[in-house]
């Protein structure tokens, strides 16, 4: 009425200077203006108020409704049809452009939805992310309930509203979980309940319900339900890719653990058979010895009893500090010793197979007491002179030299061998790796205690190709404490205290 009142009093106005059809213009964008702002029955009155005003006001008589006016109801039926026809099409624009907005809308969303849970492979970062966003485009609150193997439903994702499910809204969402049907209000099963749950389905398989606590049931009309089932779908592939990541994974982790099984059974099967049968052949032939056998002979048998019942002394020794290693369980019990000591009690350990060869020590006077266990660090050593004795021909030396570096104890093990092949010096760390030599026993399991038994003092071991040919791993240990100072003894006598830390 006002938007009429205004047209009229434009019209009033220039009057003396337009002509009749140039007025009805001013009626004709009142009622466009009422169509696009107010819709189609705001704009039917307009267009009905318009016909009247002018009739009203500019046409004589003028200010009354006569008979006299009847021949200009032709002019009066057009101009209410042509805004009735711009009521219309103007009211159609603006539905359409809400359309348009609408579905831009429900598109970004989507996209939004997708974008945080494409690099999502976990399902309660999707089903946390997907109760985030369900609580931004539906309104109120989210929850994403997931279906675990017993069939029960565990509360996964909340949105930030914090959404609490009651016992009776819990029962809403097992419902839906077990029957795959919506239900809640806006549905057509349990309409009275406070929350609509949606089910997220995977063909037959129900993976869980996504829970909305709805400020308004139009989003469950029929026109908003596809744009729900599209959310639901969106947040149901999220959870499959999700699932199917974890089965992957689990599956991998299945196959890697069978065939390390099966390489561990076959190596050491192998390498167990070989002292065992040298064992028991040397033992079968001194029981059954009636006097035929030599005191050479017999002395050749008791070593390869001594030799390889070491061999596999050392095989088991590896496997349990392996296990040791993997389970966390190795503790180190640490004490201030020298390196030569370690060094040398390696050495002695490896007596039987290192004599004849020709060992190089380079280890300075100077050096300053180390912090470690003696007994793991030792084994440190045995194993990679064990390492250097198999993989080179017998008459190549094997060095063993030591350097302080800043703050680091540098040990070097070399050997004059074939060396490591280019690009296997971190391989040969991996469990149960081995080069390509045959003949040689082992489970390639030496270098990777080795490695790990180095970590656990917080230091580190590389191997590298040594710069006179074959093979060097090189220790660095941390220095990183100052060593305990020597104390007087008393009179009863008392060893060297360390200062407390």
């Amino acid at each position: 009425a006002l938007l009429v009142a205004a047209a009229t009093a434009v019209g009033a106005i220039t009057r003396k200077y337009l002509a009749l059809p140039d007025i009805v213009a001013f009626y004709l964008l009142v009622i466009m203006v009422a169509a696009f702002r107010f819709g189609r029955g705001p704009s039917l009155a307009a267009a009905a108020l318009s016909v009247a005003a002018y009739d009203f006001f500019f046409i004589p008589p003028f200010l009354t409704f006569t008979v006299a006016h009847a021949r200009h109801l032709l002019t009066f039926a057009m101009m209410f049809a042509v805004g009735v026809t711009i009521s219309s099409l103007t009211h159609r624009m603006r539905q359409r452009e809400q359309e348009a907005r609408l579905r831009e809308e429900r598109t970004a969303a989507l996209y939004a939805l997708t974008r945080d849970l494409v690099a999502v492979l976990d399902e309660e970062q999707a089903a946390q992310i997907a109760a985030k966003h369900a609580a931004e485009v539906f309104g109120g609150g989210g929850a994403v309930l997931l279906r675990e193997a017993s069939g029960a439903l565990a509360l996964k994702g909340m949105s930030p509203g914090d959404l609490r499910l009651q016992e009776e809204e819990l029962a809403v969402a097992r419902w839906t979980s077990e029957h795959g049907r919506p239900a809640g209000p806006g549905t057509d099963t349990l309409p009275g309940a406070s929350v609509t749950c949606v089910p997220l389905q995977s063909g037959p398989k129900t993976l869980g319900v996504l829970a909305l606590r709805l400020p308004s049931l139009d989003v469950l009309e029929v026109e908003h339900r596809a744009f729900l089932d599209a959310f639901a779908r969106q947040v149901t592939l999220a959870l499959e890719r999700a699932q199917l990541s974890e089965e992957a994974k689990t599956s991998a982790l299945r196959v890697r653990t069978e065939e390390m099984r099966s390489s561990l059974l076959s190596t050491v099967s192998h390498d167990l058979r070989t002292p065992l049968a040298a064992i028991t052949g040397a033992g079968t032939a001194l029981r059954d010895d009636q006097g035929r056998l030599g005191p050479e002979q017999r002395a050749e048998l008791l070593d390869t009893i001594c030799v390889e019942a070491q061999r596999m002394e050392r095989l088991i020794g590896n496997l349990l500090d392996m296990v040791r290693l993997e389970s966390g369980a190795l503790a180190l019990k640490c004490e201030w010793v020298p390196l030569e000591e370690i060094v040398g009690s390696a050495l002695a350990r490896l007596e039987p197979t290192i004599s004849g060869r020709e060992v190089i020590l380079d280890l300075p006077d100077d050096l300053p007491l180390i912090s470690v266990d003696p007994v793991l660090l030792e084994q440190v050593f045995v194993n990679l002179l064990d390492n250097a004795l198999k993989y080179t021909p017998p008459e190549s030396p094997i060095e063993i030299r030591a350097r302080p570096r800043e703050n680091v104890l540098e040990v070097e093990v070399a050997d004059r061998g074939p060396g490591l092949p280019p690009g296997t010096e971190a391989l040969v760390f991996g469990k149960f790796y081995r080069g390509r030599h045959p003949g040689v026993g082992g489970v390639g399991l030496g270098l990777p205690i080795c490695q790990g038994i180095v970590q656990a003092h917080g230091g580190t071991i590389a191997a590298e190709k040594h710069r006179e040919g074959g093979a060097s791993f090189t220790i660095r240990l941390p220095l990183l404490q100052a060593p305990p100072s020597a104390m007087p003894l008393g009179d009863e006598g008392s060893s060297a205290q360390e200062p407390p830390p």
